[in-house]
């Protein structure tokens, strides 16, 4: 109980120091309210001494989204995740789990499947569109190839720090993504994970853009990804997570590109020596749920599982800040030579308007609102 109060906590501080930047009404339209949780704050007699003490509990809870707990009923929810155990995604999405159960006083259970097990993401949105799969963790890259818009919201380079990427997805930007999954993938989005900066593990060093010159690289099976490392001058090869080390290890390809957490726990610092720190994307992810499972349960029930989102997305940005440099010094650790890449010679090569999503009314209404929040 202690550390899950402790989660809390920190959550609710995380809360609290982005309120200046994220007072924004768009953040959700339900209005706060106080819940008492079963954790109440109670009296109990010592009999001998005849002494009171407070037992260890929590204060009632200020959440975002009203629900009541009563109107609440059994549901067992199954979510699927690439991420492997002991992952920090892999933690976020536990804690998404827990936090709906404790809501829901035990009546909400969340079933998490990793690595992969119930398919890749690509799968994954295809099941959540067509109602046959609950819930999964779907990175927002993956959107893109059928939602090529949303592609406005993580162009490379595009933001400086994790709060700032926080408060662009709690804002306006956040929210109109958001609902164009809704409207085009047919899937209700529980809140974003603001996910490490993006660097490359190569099998060489990566000094300047000029040593991606014909290399080739891993990354996501997105369009998104495809298009920056081309601008790049490299060659871009999609493939699927679990096909990663095999392809490094062989030859098929020089490396990847991928959060420090995904290098270390993918042990792909056995195949690829070089940390290049190109810092060159921040992609967060998604806690997607189908549309059909979601409408499918009443008022309280979803703004429960909005709540859970919600506190599962703040607990996600403090494990984000706290844990990347700790990945990073296990890479170290690990024998990973580190690489000072020349960012700007990157940056230089990237062109916003030559993505074709950008020429859209939405792409176009997308990054106006990102920029509105940066500014």
């Amino acid at each position: 109980m202690k550390k899950k109060l402790a989660l809390l906590m920190a959550a609710a501080v995380t809360m609290s120091s982005l309120t200046g930047c994220l007072n924004n009404t768009s953040t959700t339209n339900a209005t706060t309210a106080t819940v008492t949780t079963a954790a109440e704050t109670q009296e109990t007699k010592v009999e001998e001494s005849g002494e009171t003490e407070a037992t260890e509990a929590a204060e009632p809870e200020e959440l975002t989204y009203e629900f009541n707990a009563d109107n609440v009923g059994e549901h067992t929810f199954s979510l699927s995740t690439t991420a492997t155990s002991g992952s920090a995604l892999s933690d976020v999405a536990h804690y998404l789990a827990d936090r709906a159960n404790e809501l829901s006083g035990g009546k909400i259970t969340i079933n998490v499947f990793e690595g992969s097990s119930l398919g890749s993401e690509a799968q994954n949105l295809e099941a959540l569109t067509a109602g046959t799969l609950d819930m999964a963790i779907i990175a927002v890259e993956f959107y893109v190839n059928s939602i090529p818009q949303v592609g406005a919201l993580i162009l490379p380079y595009m933001y400086e720090d994790y709060d700032q990427v926080q408060a662009v997805l709690e804002g306006e930007a956040g929210e109109y993504a958001s609902q164009q999954f809704l409207d085009v993938a047919k899937v209700k989005n529980l809140g974003y994970y603001v996910m490490a900066f993006r660097n490359m593990y190569m099998t060489k060093a990566i000094n300047t853009v000029d040593d991606l010159a014909g290399v080739k690289i891993r990354v996501p099976e997105s369009s998104l990804y495809v298009d920056t490392f081309k601008m790049m001058g490299a060659a871009p090869t999609p493939l699927a997570m679990g096909e990663v080390y095999t392809a490094i290890d062989t030859g098929v390809v020089s490396g990847l590109e991928n959060t420090p957490d995904a290098c270390l726990n993918n042990s792909f610092f056995e195949v690829a020596p070089y940390f290049n720190m190109t810092n060159h994307l921040n992609a967060p992810t998604t806690f997607s749920m189908s549309a059909k499972v979601f409408d499918g349960l009443n008022e309280d029930e979803q703004n429960l599982l909005l709540q859970a989102g919600l506190d599962a997305s703040h607990f996600g940005l403090e494990t984000t800040k706290t844990t990347d440099q700790d990945y990073r010094d296990q890479l170290k650790e690990k024998g990973m030579e580190f690489v000072e890449s020349d960012i700007e010679s990157m940056r230089a090569k990237i062109d916003y308007n030559a993505y074709d999503f950008m020429d859209s009314e939405e792409a176009q209404t997308l990054f106006d609102l990102v920029q509105q929040s940066l500014n």
